[in-house]
């Protein structure tokens, strides 16, 4: 895999029904009003999704069929985050990248570049809780006791109504530290929300906080606003 020249990367839309700035841009790109070959999703690209709960695949339907519908024209790399994974069914030509699989290694002028949505390298315990919440059984089950989609429902009132954009103290103290644990030339992640960057290290911007996105062009990352 290569970053290829004017491709786009998007992070953190927490896609609901109150935040809809990613269905615009999958609508720009699909209309050629953003022409990109390839589309990089960063994760969290939905407030909720999983492959087991019937209730957010329905209400995101249209959200996963535009992607879907992209991925038959340009390359789509998806790398899962942790409000959505399990997500190979639902999207069946798109090279998607599990938690376990991150931080994914490319070559890229000479450079060594990792890409992840950015939850690792974390404490224990939530690497305990993340692998039991992303666990496909543990998401059947809550999937059959989500009667009337009241566990679904619930959750999603929670998330709608969640402040996720804030500016974090120490930021650049903060990712001296995530460089060197990924021992890599670049980094290129998302999660935080903060809309970063130098030669080093890139926070793509939350496009639901922020309503940018990034875009490779001319061998150089920029932040582009919608």
């Amino acid at each position: 895999m290569i970053i290829n020249d004017g491709a786009i990367f998007i992070a953190d839309s927490h896609y609901n029904s109150q935040r809809t700035t990613f269905k615009d841009i999958l609508i720009d790109i699909k209309s050629k009003k953003i022409d990109t070959p390839q589309l990089f999703l960063m994760g969290d690209m939905f407030d909720f999704l999983s492959g087991e709960i019937e209730y957010f695949k329905t209400v995101n339907y249209q959200i996963i069929s535009l992607i879907n519908e992209l991925s038959l024209t340009i390359e789509i790399i998806y790398f899962e985050g942790n409000h959505d994974f399990n997500l190979r069914q639902l999207f069946p030509k798109i090279d998607i990248f599990s938690r376990e699989e991150q931080p994914v290694h490319i070559m890229q002028n000479h450079k060594k570049i990792s890409l992840a949505h950015g939850d690792i390298f974390t404490p224990i315990c939530y690497n305990i809780f993340s692998s039991l919440f992303r666990n496909h059984y543990f998401q059947k089950i809550l999937n059959i006791i989500d009667i009337n989609n009241w566990l679904s429902i619930s959750s999603e009132q929670k998330l709608i109504s969640k402040n996720i954009c804030h500016k974090q103290n120490n930021f650049t103290q903060f990712i001296e530290h995530r460089i060197k644990k990924y021992n890599t030339d670049l980094v290129i992640e998302g999660h935080f929300h903060q809309g970063y960057i130098n030669d080093k290290y890139i926070n793509v911007p939350s496009l639901a906080c922020d309503k940018r996105y990034m875009i490779y062009k001319n061998n150089q990352f920029s932040f582009n606003t919608l």
